[in-house]
């Protein structure tokens, strides 16, 4: 008898230090919450280049908004309510990933020439699973520069990429390429006349290397387009002038180009420092000696 309850108590104390923490485990990993993601999804069109999407993933944790890394994501097209995969992609360590859409010609548009792209997120440990689409027709926009009464311009005309018809009534921008920031020129918005183009002054003594100026005339973040960007060099700048002063004598110049105004000045510092002294040991010594 007294057999069978020491039996009966190992077997309580064995549920109890590894049964039941290891079902409670279980439990709390089967009700811990799982946070949403928001996926963001841009269309981008470089003339004479590749479409691409801009994706970004961000979710609000602990009451932030934080961005999502490295998690991986479907891409497909949409067409007659079925879905056609495109590729896969993940995101960076800031949420943010890009992803080369292959030519649309390979991706087919509805009866109005809107095509439907998505990404898709199935989900982890951490977060619920996502998706996002968009919607966009294909738009062009071309370039041309022109000169009058020596007054430099560039003309742009926005068309649909189907059927060639012009865009009227759509704001443009452009602006010169810069490093940091564009610089923009004309008003702040073009819009297209009637016949989808813009004609935009631009303006003298702008530099450029070699006098050369990249243009860039950009339908940003439109409804019906997403983002079409147009590339152009134009000779309409100001030549830089580099003034490199790295072989002179000047203050900010290498070790054996200090000015020799400096130099004279040490060598008398040092002649006015150490003269008296030296004077003074020199009487010193001759006292000693007399």
């Amino acid at each position: 008898m007294k057999h069978t309850k020491s039996i009966h108590t190992v077997l309580f104390i064995f549920l109890a230090v590894f049964v039941l923490p290891l079902n409670f485990a279980v439990l709390h990993g089967q009700s811990a919450k799982k946070n949403s993601v928001r996926l963001t999804l841009d269309y981008v069109k470089v003339m004479n280049g590749q479409g691409y999407l801009d994706i970004k993933a961000i979710s609000r944790i602990d009451k932030q908004m934080t961005n999502v890394p490295h998690i991986d994501l479907k891409v497909y097209y949409e067409f007659e309510d079925e879905e056609f995969f495109l590729g896969n992609t993940a995101t960076d360590a800031g949420g943010k990933s890009s992803y080369i859409l292959p030519s649309l010609d390979r991706i087919r548009a509805d009866s109005t020439n809107t095509y439907t792209i998505g990404i898709a997120f199935e989900g982890n440990d951490r977060f619920k699973r996502a998706s996002k689409t968009i919607n966009f027709k294909d738009a062009n926009i071309t370039t041309k520069l022109a000169t009058k009464d020596s007054v430099n311009y560039i003309e742009a005309t926005l068309t649909e990429a189907i059927t060639d018809l012009p865009i009227a009534e759509i704001p443009l921008k452009v602006q010169v390429k810069r490093l940091i920031h564009p610089l923009p020129i004309g008003e702040e918005f073009n819009y297209t006349d009637e016949n989808g183009t813009v004609i935009v002054p631009v303006e003298e003594g702008i530099p450029g290397r070699d006098g050369n100026l990249t243009l860039e005339v950009v339908l940003s973040d439109s409804d019906d387009y997403g983002t079409v960007k147009d590339i152009r060099v134009a000779p309409f700048g100001v030549p830089i002038i580099e003034e490199s002063t790295f072989n002179e004598n000047t203050l900010w110049g290498p070790r054996g180009k200090t000015p020799l105004f400096i130099l004279l000045f040490t060598l008398f510092l040092v002649l006015v420092t150490w003269g008296p002294i030296l004077y003074l040991i020199r009487n010193l010594y001759r006292i000693t000696k007399s």
